[in-house]
């Protein structure tokens, strides 16, 4: 296909059938197999296909000679026990063929490397769920290359207070908890999403963050509850799964989704839907159970960031 023989096609903003065929050297029943199939982006308005001309430029940049990037997926971000097990999994499946690592490092940090492209891609949490996606759009919105990344939600988790063994021998509440000057904290880092969390229940409770005594400083939220375990801190902010994981008690406070970031390019490469597809599948769901705490759906939502 020579730029010359691409520059003559119809250059608008999206293609029909016949114009997609035609730019693929393929029949019109291929096209139609492709498209029913999800194997190449489109949409259906009014009983036609159509198809975002950008998409299908992506499509194709990862689908010639295999995808130039296919064989390399960097996830940074949120801290997450099952995404932990699921990366792991498709990295083992794939490792003949492909490089899936995940490094979480928080939610601001980690969308600060997909900014500058050190990473592909970002799983972030930033408060309590929102059906409309309200606060994660507000949040990546204020990054340098929002415009080229979409969010997709797959998977929900319980979040709250984690609390030693001697916390949760007598029948406290949150608000108990927020107004107890005596306690240490297990904190994480700042620009973390579970610091967030704890940041608005400060604010529901009338008390200041910056009033809470950290005792200490913990990059993962493992080693933040481990603190707690061991008798370091009194209590952190985490998940309901890492709670049930140490056999601390745990008092529930919001359900936030956990969205993964990426660009539209990311999203088409061929380890990006494994993975996917790997988060979504029923043997994720029953680990998921097992873990406790969360919510995973088997068709995941996929949001763009625009504006």
């Amino acid at each position: 296909m020579s730029n010359a023989t691409y520059g003559t096609r119809n250059t608008g903003s999206f293609l029909t059938v016949p114009e997609l065929a035609e730019l693929l050297h393929v029949n019109e029943k291929k096209i139609y197999k492709l498209a029913g199939e999800g194997d190449i982006p489109g949409t259906k308005i009014t009983g036609k296909w159509i198809f975002p001309r950008h998409l299908v430029e992506d499509w194709i940049a990862e689908n010639s000679h295999g995808g130039a990037m296919t064989d390399r997926l960097i996830i940074t971000g949120s801290d997450d026990r099952l995404i932990n097990q699921v990366c792991n999994q498709t990295a083992i499946e794939y490792q003949q063929s492909a490089l899936l690592s995940y490094s979480p490092c928080g939610t601001r940090h980690g969308l600060r490397m997909l900014d500058t492209r050190r990473a592909d891609a970002c799983f972030i949490n930033w408060g309590a769920a929102d059906p409309n996606a309200r606060r994660h759009l507000g949040l990546l919105r204020g990054y340098k290359n929002h415009n080229s990344w979409i969010i997709v939600r797959a998977l929900e988790r319980t979040q709250g207070l984690i609390l030693s063994r001697r916390l949760g021998e007598n029948d406290v509440t949150v608000e108990q908890l927020m107004k107890d000057t005596t306690l240490n904290w297990a904190q994480r880092n700042v620009e973390s999403g579970a610091e967030r969390l704890l940041e608005d229940i400060c604010a529901t409770s009338e008390r200041s963050y910056q009033s809470l005594h950290f005792s200490t400083l913990n990059n993962t939220e493992r080693s933040a509850v481990a603190a707690v375990s061991i008798g370091d801190a009194d209590i952190t902010c985490g998940t309901q799964a890492t709670a049930h994981e140490f056999r601390l008690p745990f008092l529930p406070v919001a359900d936030v989704s956990l969205d993964m970031v990426m660009t539209r390019r990311t999203y088409f490469r061929t380890i990006t839907q494994a993975l996917l597809n790997a988060i979504c599948a029923e043997e994720t769901q029953s680990v998921a159970r097992q873990l406790r705490g969360y919510r995973v759906v088997s068709t995941p939502d996929v949001l763009a960031v625009d504006g």
